[in-house]
């Protein structure tokens, strides 16, 4: 097969897994629900890992930021600093929260939740592709970091807003169909209690039947916060 081939099967076979492993992760310990934790704090020593993201991702990010819109993370600053306090009593988990903006980047032992479940496929990769396609399904496999350390405080702000301050290339990434469904896909499963939507790689939600279909009233909504609209129902939403 010619070297274009082989690329081309690296990067959709990364991007495949990690779109999987994504939406897997982000459904079962991100965003777990109750039973599962309740689980994993009978043994807090083993499942230190799971507990921590848990409550940084959906304890903190979903419950205790962001609760008068998507895109407004704190209603005053006491209610921050309120939060502040109460995480550096946490000790370093609490203070890894706060240094990773609240939970909107990826930061500290995050990191390795987010790449452990994908280290397996490296060597996977290695020894079973050559090795431009394995170069290739390294980048793709590493768009779950990159996605929740870059683009993901950016889908918390309003879509102008986030050209304006931006990085360039970032703003311009942005600004592509796929981000604009990415924007969408993330504010469903905010709007809903991460109960759905979990990808920002796109794609196995569908095939697991993790999505929730845009409503007119989330639209609306989505008009009244600045998120990009899909581009056949541009403004009979804005109001409403």
């Amino acid at each position: 097969m010619p070297d274009y081939v082989h690329v081309l099967l690296g990067l959709a076979l990364g991007y495949v897994i990690s779109s999987y492993v994504e939406s897997f992760m982000h459904e079962y310990v991100s965003d777990a629900r109750p039973k599962a934790v309740r689980f994993w704090n009978r043994a807090p020593r083993l499942f230190r890992p799971m507990i921590n993201t848990h409550f940084s991702h959906h304890t903190i990010h979903h419950v205790r930021t962001f609760r008068s819109s998507h895109v407004t993370q704190f209603r005053s600053e006491e209610e921050k600093q309120k939060l502040t306090e109460e995480l550096l009593q946490r000790g370093k988990h609490g203070r890894t929260i706060i240094n990773g903006a609240f939970a909107t980047r990826l930061h500290g032992e995050g990191v390795f939740v987010f790449v452990a479940p994908l280290v397996i496929f490296f060597p996977v990769f290695y020894f079973t592709l050559k090795p431009i396609a394995f170069l290739a399904g390294c980048v793709t496999l590493l768009l779950p970091p990159f996605m929740s350390h870059f683009v993901h405080p950016y889908l918390h702000l309003p879509f102008e807003e986030g050209q304006r301050t931006a990085p360039r290339w970032l703003a311009w990434l942005l600004r592509t169909r796929y981000m604009r469904a990415v924007y969408r896909n993330h504010f469903l499963h905010h709007r809903y209690g991460g109960v759905s939507n979990f990808n920002l790689v796109l794609g196995a939600d569908i095939v697991r039947r993790r999505t929730r279909a845009l409503t007119e009233k989330d639209l609306a909504v989505m008009a009244e916060v600045g998120m990009p609209l899909p581009e056949e129902a541009p403004a009979r939403t804005v109001h409403g």
